[in-house]
């Protein structure tokens, strides 16, 4: 096959977030930033780092969900019955995986410290409460289908 006559690719379009997802990410986000914050002032700059790693693990890990989510789940119910489960349970330990091997050599290689980094992680649970208590409860308007 010549470089001249390759197949055209179909645009992928651009993953989008409803409302409440974006405020639970940018909740966790910011709690983790509040949390490295109040560990400088109050436990030295080691101990920031680690909580912001923590953090930054957490939010990164519940964007790369949303974004997995989103992507592979179809608009429509027929789409959404072909899913296999199998492939589901194998991409979550996958994630869940790559999470732990990552916090893992964090920590083997003393980048962060265990403790902090468990209290970084707290910025997960505490953002999605944020999040979820101030976000838009409205339902998305619905489309004329007709």
């Amino acid at each position: 096959m010549t470089a001249g006559k390759m197949a055209p690719r179909a645009e992928v379009p651009p993953v989008r977030f409803d409302a409440r997802l974006r405020t639970s990410i940018r909740a966790v986000s910011i709690t983790g930033a509040t949390l490295a914050l109040c560990a400088l002032a109050f436990a030295g700059l080691g101990a920031a780092v680690s909580v912001a790693a923590g953090a930054g693990l957490a939010a990164g890990n519940l964007w790369l969900l949303a974004r997995i989510v989103t992507s592979l789940l179809p608009d429509d119910r027929p789409g959404a019955e072909a899913q296999s489960r199998a492939g589901w349970a194998l991409l979550a330990v996958l994630k869940m995986f790559g999470l732990l091997a990552l916090a893992w050599l964090l920590m083997r290689h003393g980048i962060v410290s265990p403790l902090p980094m468990l209290v970084g992680f707290g910025a997960l649970p505490i953002g999605i409460a944020i999040g979820s208590l101030v976000s838009d409860r409205r339902p998305p308007p619905e489309s004329d289908g007709g």
